[in-house]
């Protein structure tokens, strides 16, 4: 699937500043005021109208979050644009520091079942860290096969599984992403949709919290929170 990311009007330097900044600030849960302070002008009116205007703000932040070689693209792959949200999900989620995993190690992104992405997430996170920690990912073809993670992509070719995966992690904090309809509604925490040809997601914020999961609020800002 293509989807339309960015109109041409759109030049890909202030996005490459917008983009350097982000890259370089340290806080997670930075207020509104701060995410203001870092846009470029046309994207400062849009958080503001972020009510009014909210799909405009995806819109132009997920042109962002795209390899520079395709910042001034027209249209972009549905799985470069989720590998995308999957790195910054990873910006913007606290873990707690009681994480089987070496906290010193690197964050791990693990995909279950069938995957979508092929190369295009290995090509997207190569080279990127998060708090300086180097990102990996890991592909499990079943539950079985399942090792600990700290954000876990449950494709939709385990739609019949989804209880099973849930009951299996619920203890552990793992921030779960699929694309599966109502994912977030029977207690995933992330699951992208589709709406009017763009990528959006909804959040179960309580799902968060129960595994100790901190969502920054530049996140929750983004998505459509749901509950359980």
């Amino acid at each position: 699937m293509k989807l339309k990311v960015c109109g041409s009007r759109v030049s890909e330097r202030p996005l490459e500043r917008l983009s350097a900044t982000m890259t370089n600030t340290g806080s997670k849960t930075g207020s509104a005021v701060e995410t203001q302070a870092i846009l470029p002008s046309p994207f400062r009116r849009s958080l503001a109208s972020a009510r009014l205007f909210p799909l405009s703000l995806v819109i132009a932040l997920t042109v962002l979050f795209l390899p520079a070689g395709r910042a001034g693209a027209q249209e972009a792959n549905e799985y470069e644009v989720k590998a995308a949200y999957l790195y910054n999900f990873a910006r913007f989620v606290e873990w707690p520091d009681n994480v089987s995993l070496d906290p010193n190690g690197p964050l791990v992104i693990a995909i279950l079942g069938r995957d979508p992405f092929g190369g295009e997430i290995d090509r997207f996170i190569q080279g990127k860290t998060v708090n300086g920690r180097r990102l990996v990912i890991k592909r499990f073809s079943s539950l079985e096969a399942y090792e600990q993670c700290h954000i876990l992509f449950v494709s939709s070719s385990e739609k019949r599984n989804l209880p099973r995966i849930l009951t299996a992690v619920r203890n552990s904090s793992v921030l779960t992403v699929s694309e599966t309809d109502r994912f977030a509604q029977i207690g995933g925490i992330i699951n992208f949709i589709t709406i009017e040809n763009s990528i959006r997601f909804e959040i179960n914020q309580a799902a968060a919290e129960r595994v100790g999961l901190k969502i920054s609020y530049k996140l929750l800002s983004l998505g459509r929170v749901v509950r359980s």
